[in-house]
């Protein structure tokens, strides 16, 4: 945990009610950029090919409440960054963040500093053209209790899908001049680990409440989607790999999950046994650990270990890898799998296996992206990834005037007659399609919303 974002929301935070799941614990303001600001940071970064900026914009930290699949309860912290403009409701879009293992390098704690690029590039491009951007911090990371559950599917979707029910109370709780309102759509995305977060949240919610959360299209990136297959051979087979402590983390945090840390012993070389709990602490970066590790990360493993793993598909590890394989299931969401076919950190094979599998199941709409391997590696490749996906999601992207109760951009006699069967009939209608219905912001629906809104169309 760190103790000293979870002392900072405490005492300087907001905290809000009684926590249930999903519930808005406390908030912090994070700062704000005019977007005359964004746009000279934009110019300045990529020159004429910089992004638009129409909005200005808004961060704050959040804290919020999840109950694990054990049935104990843990506070999870996150961020969000959204557009000024009180007359407009916006999509949602949850960007999974990439590899950290550093407490104080979460998107909570970083918010709009320029020392977390990734973040501030997400929050200011995406929020100033009109999104509601939301962070996870992810469990085991910023004020959440215990290691971070690396590359281990439920967390992510707990973390993604409790994060977006509690920023929807934070309007309600903040300035009204800072307020925003949200839309139906829903868009996740994400890089790297962010990738693998991001089909795991997507999986998890079209299994379990794509009711509640209808995903408009998700944008898995770079992810380790084949654990079983593409990962452990890619692993075995090569002597060195760029990054050893992602192999360690792995390791640890799935031993931690689905076994326990005294077997610690049984699985690793004495010395790495009685390190690891030490690196993986929250204050010790991946470089840190990387100039520790050998370069086959295999080799903190005891010989006996590695040679089980190699042979033995039911030995610990390999199971606990198939369970968190990202297979097997057929996305109903438009899904873009984008991918550098370049990839020396996570093979592109990840996201060409996911994309058979996902068309053999009969998926109806999936995409594969590759980026050329002329663009780089796992890191150079980033930033075309995210282009590609935000300037694809802007295809899809509405959004919404008062009036457009249907949640389509557009003001139609479809609005009339949903505000109509309100007014009549008492139709019941979300928090969105009630706040598009009340033109005069009396907090109710009216003749005069009617009234209004037929001129509007007309």
């Amino acid at each position: 945990m760190n103790c000293q974002l979870f002392l900072s929301v405490l005492l300087f935070g907001i905290t809000v009610g009684l926590a249930q799941p999903g519930s808005l614990v406390a908030y912090e303001y994070l700062g704000s950029m005019e977007a005359g600001e964004i746009e000279t940071a934009l110019n300045i970064a990529f020159g004429p090919d910089a992004p638009t900026s129409i909005y200005s914009i808004s961060m704050y930290s959040v804290a919020y409440e999840i109950q694990k699949s054990d049935g104990t309860a843990d506070t999870l912290s996150g961020a969000v960054a959204f557009p000024h403009d009180p007359t407009r409701a916006f999509p949602i879009a949850s960007y999974q963040h990439g590899t950290t293992i550093l407490d104080n390098a979460v998107p909570s704690i970083t918010g709009l500093s320029p020392e977390n690029f990734e973040i501030i590039f997400i929050a200011i491009v995406a929020s100033s053209n009109g999104f509601i951007t939301v962070f996870p911090d992810y469990m085991g990371l910023g004020i959440s209790d215990g290691y971070h559950p690396y590359i281990i599917a439920d967390p992510y979707t707990l973390a993604v899908t409790n994060l977006i029910r509690a920023i929807k109370h934070l309007p309600s709780e903040i300035d009204p001049g800072e307020s925003f309102q949200w839309n139906n759509q829903l868009y996740l995305l994400g890089y790297s680990e962010g990738g693998y977060a991001t089909l795991a949240a997507q999986k998890g919610i079209e299994e379990s409440v794509l009711d509640e959360l209808p995903i408009t299209a998700s944008f898995p990136m770079a992810g380790p989607y084949d654990l079983s297959g593409t990962m452990v051979d890619y692993f075995l087979s090569i002597p060195d790999y760029p990054q050893p402590f992602y192999v360690a983390n792995v390791l640890f945090t799935h031993l931690d999950y689905y076994g326990s840390l005294d077997d610690l012993d049984q699985y690793f070389l004495p010395a790495w046994a009685d390190t690891l709990p030490i690196l993986f602490d929250g204050t010790h970066s991946g470089w840190e650990i990387n100039d520790l590790m050998p370069d086959n990360p295999l080799d903190i493993l005891l010989p006996e270990t590695l040679e089980e793993f190699t042979a033995d598909s039911s030995h610990f590890f390999r199971v606990t890898l198939a369970e968190n394989t990202l297979l097997d299931w057929v996305p109903v969401t438009p899904t873009y799998l984008i991918h550098g076919m370049g990839d020396d950190i996570v093979p592109y094979a990840n996201s060409e296996v996911a994309y058979i599998d996902f068309i053999l199941g009969g998926a109806l709409d999936v995409t594969l992206v590759n980026i050329s391997e002329s663009e780089g590696g796992h890191a150079e490749v980033a930033l075309p990834c995210i282009l590609y996906a935000y300037e694809t999601m802007l295809l899809y992207q509405a959004i919404s005037p008062k009036g457009d109760i249907d949640g389509d951009g557009n003001l139609s006699e479809n609005d009339f007659d949903l505000l109509v069967q309100s007014i009549l009939n008492g139709a019941a209608l979300g928090a969105f399609e009630t706040w598009a219905g009340d033109w005069d912001y009396d907090g109710s629906h009216s003749i005069f919303d009617l009234t209004a809104i037929s001129l509007a169309i007309d």
